[in-house]
C-alpha cells in the first residue's frame, strides 16, 4: 500500500475546515482576524432564539461537574451553549454542551490576566460572546464540555425548565465554528506528525 505524503494529508485537513481557506495551518491570528471590525463591521454573536434549538444556543442554567485534582466531584449552575450541531438535535441520544462564565467569575477563577485576550476571541479555550446574559461580558468555556441526555434536555425546554436565552447569528455561527475548530481541530506539531 502506499503512504500519502504528508504534506497531501495536510491540504486535505485545510480543505475539510473551510473555515480556514488558503491559510497555512498555524495561522490562528489570520484566522480570527477575519472577524475583525474594519473586515466585516460590528459582530452581533447573539440574537433571540431560533424558532427550533440549534448548534450555539445558550441555555440558561444548568448544572455542571466539575472534578477536584484528587477526583472528588462538585457541581456549579451556568448557562450553558449547544456543542452538537444542529443536523444531530434531533437524532443523537446525547448532546454536549459548554459552561458561559461571566468576566467577573472569571477573575475571581484567576483568568484575570487572560481577559482582554477573551475578549479579542485570541484564547483557544474560550469563545467571547458579550454583554449575552445580563450587564457583564461573557465567554464560553470550550474545555469544560458535559454530555447530557437529548431527550431530556428536549422535554425541559418543551415545559419551559430550560429557557432558551439566545441563539447564534450567522456570523456568530461563523465565529464559534473557527474557534471550535482552533480547539479542537488544529493538526499535531511536526515531530509528533513524524512520530506517527
Amino acid at each position: 500500500m502506499n503512504e500519502v505524503p504528508l504534506d497531501s494529508l495536510i491540504d486535505l485537513f485545510n480543505q475539510s475546515c473551510p473555515i480556514l481557506p488558503d491559510t497555512p495551518e498555524n495561522d490562528v491570528k489570520k484566522a480570527i482576524d477575519q472577524f475583525s471590525y474594519p473586515s466585516i463591521g460590528s459582530i452581533q454573536v447573539i440574537c433571540e432564539p431560533l424558532k427550533e434549538w440549534s448548534q450555539g444556543d445558550i441555555l440558561d442554567d444548568l448544572i455542571f461537574v466539575e472534578w477536584s485534582d484528587n477526583g472528588e466531584a462538585s457541581t456549579f449552575s451556568s448557562p450553558g451553549m449547544i456543542i452538537t450541531s444542529t443536523c444531530d438535535l434531533d437524532r443523537k441520544q446525547n448532546i454536549v454542551v459548554c459552561p458561559c462564565f461571566s468576566f467577573s467569575e472569571l477573575s475571581k477563577q484567576g483568568s484575570s490576566g487572560l481577559i482582554d485576550e477573551i475578549a479579542k476571541n485570541t484564547v483557544f479555550e474560550f469563545f467571547y460572546i458579550g454583554k449575552a446574559l445580563g450587564g457583564d461580558k461573557w465567554a464560553v468555556d470550550l474545555s469544560h464540555p458535559m454530555t447530557l441526555p437529548r431527550e431530556r434536555v428536549a422535554k425541559k425546554i418543551e415545559a419551559g425548565d430550560i429557557v432558551r436565552k439566545h441563539s447564534l447569528t450567522s456570523k456568530g455561527w461563523y465565529l464559534f465554528v473557527t474557534k471550535f475548530s482552533m480547539k479542537y481541530f488544529r493538526p499535531d506539531d511536526p515531530e509528533t506528525m513524524r512520530l506517527r
